[in-house]
């Protein structure tokens, strides 16, 4: 039997990823004024979405009854890639950051977030009521 399904493995997995965003954005933010500085964004969203569909680029070879199949936890993390974002125009410091991107990157990563939490919160709440026996 199993408590937690792939969907709440992803959505540990999601909240995971959006604090490190929320970090890397953050880290943005603070060096807005550091010159030469460059922005920075974590970007997962393409590997999170491929796990979602199952179709994580690894496959699972059984050869024995015992094995563990695709139904338990394979162990599989999704990761998220810091790369430097592309700015044609810098201006005299050579410091990309904008700060109203920057912003606006961190509030759709808020909510984000916070509905991934409510979701969880829910689940957790609907178990506590299966144990608790609540109607």
């Amino acid at each position: 039997m199993q408590i937690f399904d792939k969907t709440m493995q992803l959505l540990e997995q999601d909240l995971d990823l959006r604090a490190a965003r929320h970090r890397v954005i953050a880290s943005n933010v603070a060096n807005e004024e550091t010159p030469g500085y460059r922005a920075k964004e974590l970007q997962f969203l393409d590997a999170l979405a491929a796990a979602t569909h199952g179709k994580s680029g690894a496959t699972l070879a059984t050869t024995d009854i015992r094995h563990m199949g695709v139904q338990g936890r394979t162990g599989e993390r999704v990761h998220g890639k810091v790369v430097e974002l592309p700015s044609p125009e810098l201006p005299l410091d050579a410091n990309s950051v904008n700060l109203d991107m920057e912003m606006a990157k961190l509030g759709d990563n808020a909510i984000n977030y916070n509905a991934a939490a409510t979701i969880v919160s829910m689940r957790f709440r609907q178990l506590m009521d299966a144990i608790r026996g609540v109607q």
